[in-house]
């Protein structure tokens, strides 16, 4: 379900892009050395948006190295180091992506996700025991959320904030003023909402071949219509959900006093994921041979530079 909040590339400055894939990269090796090479496979942008997002509004100190990795061994890349909000982040990716795992083993008896459950198993109680309340909430939420899709649930409002809370609740706001709190809470949230709506929008022509549960087939009553007639039936309603929660995100963020990489946060905030949103929502049935529109969410070398549209 992660790895939705992207860049706008052509729009942001060299140097930016490049701070940007220090963080990426960054992350990448803090999954690395507390959890295994395995855990790499987690990594996403969206947790990479935690931490920057983090580290900006807390001004904390970055730091970088040169260093050769193993996916790239010919050439030095950038890495942020010994930043604690990064180090949170890869914590916070681990538990998530373990979650999603239990949950498709679940529902679906899934081999990779049972696999996946079992190369995981150490790292995760590592983390659990680093962080048991936000286990617990991503725990409790994930339950929810799938026992609202065993109801087959039409109400998609209370689907999208069943997820919306795990996104709200997993960003630390203890050592900010209440109303920046509140601010960091309602983006987060907001954040959260989008990004299942989002992925609901994209798995939505695969989820009514496989019969799986989709919230826009039962909140907008799919009638075993053609996929590409249906898509274009739901477009205004799934536009309007998508740009409202949009709104919502952008109006929090002009809210707090975010002075550090600027540049690359409203490149994220205001045309990054409104341009996912735009793909989304003109997307017409796909072919066999075509990847998923958006999500791929680890390094397979290109790394961050071949996967931002």
């Amino acid at each position: 379900m992660f790895g939705y909040i992207r860049l706008n590339k052509e729009e942001l400055k060299i140097r930016e892009y490049y701070h940007l894939r220090a963080y990426y990269c960054g992350l990448c090796r803090e999954l690395n050395k507390k959890y295994g090479r395995i855990s790499i496979l987690l990594l996403n942008y969206d947790l990479t948006f935690l931490g920057l997002f983090l580290s900006s509004l807390t001004g904390c100190p970055e730091k970088f190295t040169q260093k050769k990795c193993f996916l790239h061994p010919l050439k030095k890349r950038a890495f942020l180091v010994d930043n604690k909000w990064l180090s949170y982040a890869a914590d916070v990716n681990l538990l998530l992506a373990y979650h999603n795992l239990r949950d498709n083993w679940q529902d679906d008896r899934s081999k990779a996700a049972c696999a996946g459950l079992a190369l995981l198993k150490k790292a995760y109680k590592k983390a659990a025991h680093l962080y048991p309340e936000v286990d617990k909430l991503i725990s409790e939420k994930t339950q929810e959320l799938s026992q609202l899709e065993k109801e087959k649930s039409s109400r998609i409002d209370e689907a999208a904030d069943t997820f919306a809370k795990i996104l709200e609740n997993i960003c630390p706001v203890d050592e900010f003023s209440p109303s920046a709190a509140k601010g960091i809470k309602w983006l987060f949230y907001n954040l959260g909402k989008w990004i299942y709506l989002a992925d609901a929008l994209d798995d939505l022509e695969k989820d009514i071949k496989q019969d799986k549960y989709n919230p826009f087939i039962y909140a907008y009553n799919y009638r075993q219509e053609d996929f590409i007639k249906f898509h274009e039936r739901i477009r205004p309603q799934a536009e309007f959900l998508l740009n409202y929660t949009l709104s919502q995100v952008a109006e929090a963020y002009e809210l707090l006093d975010i002075r550090v990489n600027r540049g690359i946060l409203d490149n994220i905030i205001y045309l990054g994921i409104n341009r996912q949103t735009e793909q989304l929502l003109n997307r017409r049935s796909c072919e066999k041979r075509e990847k998923k529109l958006l999500r791929n969410s680890w390094c397979q070398g290109e790394c961050f530079q071949g996967r931002n549209p």
